[in-house]
């Protein structure tokens, strides 16, 4: 549960993950595989330290996360469930910290396979790869800019307020290592979103949903077949690395 800007409701990444793991499975059953795919509920957990200068927020330690990893998936694994995809949208990486954590130690500790695919595929840049051409550098759009509002439009319209249409750009470059441990506030963003929601496209959200539900379909698919599943770049390894406080 995270700050989305003035626009935007604070439950966006668990609506989307939510939403594209719910279509993904379907799309799953249609396969007719050897396996029954099962939607487990989803939790409102999250690290999100950037931004809880902002009301709705609620961040979580980075621990809590790994834990609650370890312990889904040891749970279900005593009854016999093989195969786990971790479906996030919230790409902050000690959010992903927590969780790589705690799927690694559940691996360790029982004979299952965990992917969580998203991230590689947000950290890998293929969202710039694959995107259809909007006529702007998309690459800045990291936090309740056009991307998550045009994903917002589509899924939940009516969660959207019309000032989006007024919010000026906004662009800072949250990956630097002078902004890492700093809020949203620290940096001088006051509206608590980063890129150009004005520019918000519904038929862009309609593709970007069903991008993240093929994702999620892609690597079911290869995880059970016992594919290499997708990986983190080496360098967002070491930036959750040298996160050595968290």
């Amino acid at each position: 549960m995270e700050e989305h800007g003035p626009h935007l409701p604070v439950g966006a990444d668990l609506l989307t993950a939510r939403d594209t793991a719910k279509e993904a499975v379907k799309t799953l059953n249609k396969k007719k595989l050897e396996i029954t795919p099962i939607l487990f509920p989803a939790i409102p957990l999250g690290y999100t330290k950037i931004a809880d200068c902002f009301p709705g927020t609620v961040s979580t330690k980075v621990k809590v996360i790994k834990t609650v990893i370890n312990d889904i998936c040891s749970s279900l694994a005593k009854y016999g469930f093989k195969y786990f995809i971790i479906c996030t949208f919230h790409m902050d990486l000690g959010h992903l910290k927590g969780i790589y954590a705690g799927k690694n130690k559940a691996m360790k500790a029982y004979d299952v396979k965990i992917s969580e695919p998203w991230g590689p595929y947000f950290y890998n840049k293929e969202v710039e790869k694959r995107e259809p051409k909007v006529g702007f550098d998309t690459k800045k759009e990291i936090h309740a800019g056009f991307r998550e509002t045009s994903l917002m439009s589509y899924q939940y319209p009516y969660l959207v307020d019309k000032s989006y249409k007024k919010l000026q750009n906004i662009h800072r470059d949250l990956y630097s290592p002078r902004f890492i441990g700093k809020t949203f506030k620290d940096i001088g963003i006051e509206d608590g979103y980063v890129g150009s929601p004005a520019r918000a496209d519904s038929n862009y959200g309609r593709w970007y949903f069903q991008e993240v539900v093929d994702t999620y379909v892609e690597s079911a698919i290869d995880l059970i077949k016992g594919k290499k599943v997708p990986e983190l770049p080496k360098y967002a390894k070491r930036m959750m690395k040298a996160m050595f406080w968290l």
